[in-house]
């Protein structure tokens, strides 16, 4: 039996239909398994736990993941882990759950399914071949209005762009305590 490529679709909030869509197209055309991993915050204090509209995001995603994976008959594999790291979650499950590559996706300056930040660190630990996919800005109307009508104007807009952005720096902890578990209901889908 030929084993099929994986591709790890990691989740932190934000439930954004086009990108979904855009990771399941993605999955078809290299043939691939999606395996969209939600990870869900968990405080690291003492006696909290996860909150329960993380829980509920979570539950969200994985099932609209299931639905456009159904839509476009791409076989997937499900996985919802609780952690206070997330990054380093995603570093060591990529590998756990034999992982080919891994589906990142930018909205703008903005991430998509995981903050900037979060793809930020991702691509500067490079935990395997990563699939970047950029999506155009969802910003209201006026707000497009105005960037070109300033964009028209050499020099002024770029010294916005400039300021703000934001020095990266990550710092390495010890490995979170984390928590994985397939999600019930995952379809099996033939190809």
């Amino acid at each position: 039996m030929i084993r099929t490529t994986r591709l790890l679709l990691p989740f932190t909030h934000g439930v954004e239909m086009d990108t979904l869509e855009a990771a399941v197209l993605l999955a078809a055309s290299h043939h691939a398994t999606l395996v969209p991993l939600s990870l869900v915050p968990v405080s690291q204090a003492r006696g909290k736990g996860a909150r329960l509209e993380h829980i509920q995001q979570s539950k969200d995603f994985l099932e609209a993941a299931q639905q456009k994976a159904l839509q476009y008959r791409v076989p997937l594999e499900r996985f919802e882990a609780f952690t206070g790291d997330a990054v380093q979650s995603i570093t060591i499950l990529v590998e756990q759950l034999a992982c080919d590559g891994m589906i990142l996706a930018l909205r703008g300056r903005s991430g998509s399914l995981l903050s900037a930040r979060m793809i930020e660190r991702l691509m500067a630990i490079g935990p395997g071949p990563l699939y970047v996919i950029y999506l155009p800005s969802k910003a209201p109307s006026w707000v497009s209005r105005l960037i070109e009508r300033f964009s028209r104007r050499p020099g002024q807009w770029q010294h916005i762009e400039k300021s703000a952005q934001r020095p990266a720096s990550y710092s390495e902890q010890a490995t979170p305590e984390m928590v994985l578990s397939r999600y019930a209901g995952s379809p099996d889908i033939e190809q």
